[in-house]
């Protein structure tokens, strides 16, 4: 006896063997009809829309009021600084994103730093949304997808990003958006889903390079789908040529971007402060060559090459790092704690199971999670860094996927009206459980908000002409206010570690001169508390004769 599929599971052996036929605009009356022929794609009925928007509305319910009020220190800073002045941040530059964070930026009336918080949190939204939607096409009842996608949230790593203004939630959503537009291009044949994951698959690359080690299994799903609707419909080269220009698009925009941004007037461009500080690279004025290595040096990101490769050992040390950041066991009760090993392996089949179900169910849609996975666990385990740049986000959606999965046949989407309610209520009750929760989160947004800061400082009261010497942390904070907030273009911040302040301070003798961080006794300065940083005197070398005349 065969068992039942899933009213919305979609077999791609089926599709490749009966591919719907090609549309090159998604206009047409076939391609019309074919939509609304297809059982695997159809409308979510009323109530199960209204369960996803209750399920995003907490999210973002839970979410907004623990954002930063306006600038954050550190990089979240550094990404908020330079949409709101068209600038450039740090490696690779994340041209795309700033791009699209800058529009938010001129709603008048609000915190152009604060708006970018917002749209990062809007990108976190979508991805919870194309997370309830794989599951839904995977045959998972939409309550149990929406109560396993608020369940990402209680992640750590998924919740402070979602609160900070940060490059791998929007990475994430590019990707997962590609991703769903193949999927739906396999089931529709329009190719304008095809063009539009094309696109977005593009910016991520552009935009966060790890990117191209997902690469092969986008194109091997592509050349699946298309080798039999080529077939079907006749060799077109049209069409790859748009492909290919929607997928380079990004790219040329990035560097374009950066060829009129790096120069003297932009007022935040990290290029600069680097140079300034490690005058490793040439001067923008120094011509074509000098800019073109200046901007290679950014977007192949050599500032962190150093950090990229790993020792058997690191290897290692990261999967132990990616086991217990992916299914972590301290929450078990103390009995329990002997047989973590056992309790660990029993997930991982269960997982499997559940990947057996899903490749059972839409062998695309599983080869696009798993290109996902396989691609963030290689970035990992390359990157030497345990912390937010070794980016494990795509792991943690696979994982959220898998469990609804692994629990639909409980709780199918072509259920009764039993299992149906079941479902709804055990979304009421995750939607519950993440309002009770969140205040016992981490407190990302306060901890990143540098309004205190600011605050305690009144940059508006220091004196004409002054200098102030801080570290990457707080020199973004610094800069906002600066030009964004207080328009003190007399000001200079010195952004260096503190043993190069006194060599870049050296031009701007008899200005007034302060630091956010007290110096060391080597640094060449003496400094007394001001306010919320530290004032400083340089100190002077005794003239030769004055040292001879001692000895």
């Amino acid at each position: 006896m065969t068992a039942k599929r899933p009213a919305l599971a979609c077999d791609m052996q089926e599709h490749l063997e009966n591919p719907p036929p090609e549309n090159t605009n998604g206009n047409s009356a076939e391609a019309t009809a074919s939509r609304e022929d297809r059982p695997c794609w159809p409308r979510l009925h009323p109530l199960d829309l209204a369960a996803i928007a209750v399920t995003l509305g907490i999210a973002v319910a839970v979410t907004v009021p623990r954002l930063s009020s306006g600038i954050c220190f550190g990089d979240s800073g550094g990404i908020q600084l330079a949409a709101a002045t068209s600038g450039i941040t740090h490696p690779p530059g994340y041209v795309g994103y700033l791009s699209l964070a800058h529009l938010f930026t001129l709603v008048p009336g609000v915190d152009p730093a604060y708006m970018v918080s917002l749209a990062c949190l809007g990108c976190g939204v979508i991805t919870l949304l194309l997370c309830i939607m794989i599951q839904v096409r995977l045959g998972v009842g939409v309550g149990l997808a929406c109560a396993a996608s608020l369940g990402l949230t209680a992640y750590a790593r998924f919740w402070t990003n979602l609160l900070a203004p940060e490059v791998y939630i929007p990475t994430l959503m590019f990707m997962t958006t590609s991703a769903y537009l193949l999927i739906r291009y396999s089931r529709r044949g329009v190719r304008r889903d095809l063009y539009l994951a094309a696109l977005l698959f593009g910016s991520a690359l552009a935009n966060r390079p790890p990117a191209l080690f997902t690469l092969p299994f986008f194109l091997a799903v592509w050349w699946l789908v298309s080798s039999k609707l080529v077939c079907s419909s006749g060799l077109s080269l049209k069409p790859l040529l748009v492909v290919l220009g929607c997928g380079i698009l990004p790219g040329v925009h990035s560097l374009a971007y950066l060829w009129v941004r790096d120069n003297p007037s932009t007022r935040y461009n990290y290029i600069a402060q680097f140079t300034a500080e490690t005058q490793e690279l040439p001067l923008a004025t120094d011509g074509p060559r000098a800019k073109v290595e200046r901007i290679s040096w950014l977007i192949t990101g050599r500032q962190f090459r150093a950090l990229m490769g790993n020792t058997w050992s690191g290897v290692r040390a990261k999967f132990r790092f990616l086991r217990n950041e992916l299914l972590p066991l301290g929450w078990l009760p103390m009995l329990l704690i002997p047989y973590q090993a056992v309790i660990f392996l029993f997930g991982l089949v269960i997982l499997a199971l559940a990947g057996v179900i899903a490749w059972q169910r839409c062998r695309i849609t599983t080869l696009l999670l798993l290109g996902l996975a396989c691609g963030s666990t290689l970035f990992v385990c390359l990157y030497r860094i345990h912390g937010d740049a070794a980016d494990y986000l795509p792991l943690l959606f696979l994982l959220t996927v898998l469990v609804g999965v692994a629990l639909s046949p409980l709780l199918p989407f072509a259920a009764s009206k039993r299992q149906r309610t079941a479902a709804l209520v055990l979304a009421g009750a995750a939607c519950a459980g993440t309002v009770l929760h969140a205040p016992y989160r981490h407190k990302t947004g306060a901890n990143l908000d540098a309004a205190r800061f600011l605050k305690q400082l009144d940059m508006p009261t220091l004196p004409r002409n002054a200098v102030i010497c801080s570290h990457w942390g707080t020199s973004p904070p610094l800069w906002y206010a600066q030009w964004v907030l207080f328009d003190r273009d007399d000001l200079h911040v010195v952004n260096a570690w503190s043993r190069e302040w006194l060599r870049m301070t050296e031009p701007m003798r008899g200005r007034p001169l302060y630091a956010t961080s007290q110096p060391n006794k080597e640094d060449g300065f003496t400094f007394q508390r001001y306010r919320n940083v530290w004032r400083l005197e340089r100190i002077e070398n005794p003239p030769e004769s004055e040292s001879l005349a001692s000895d």
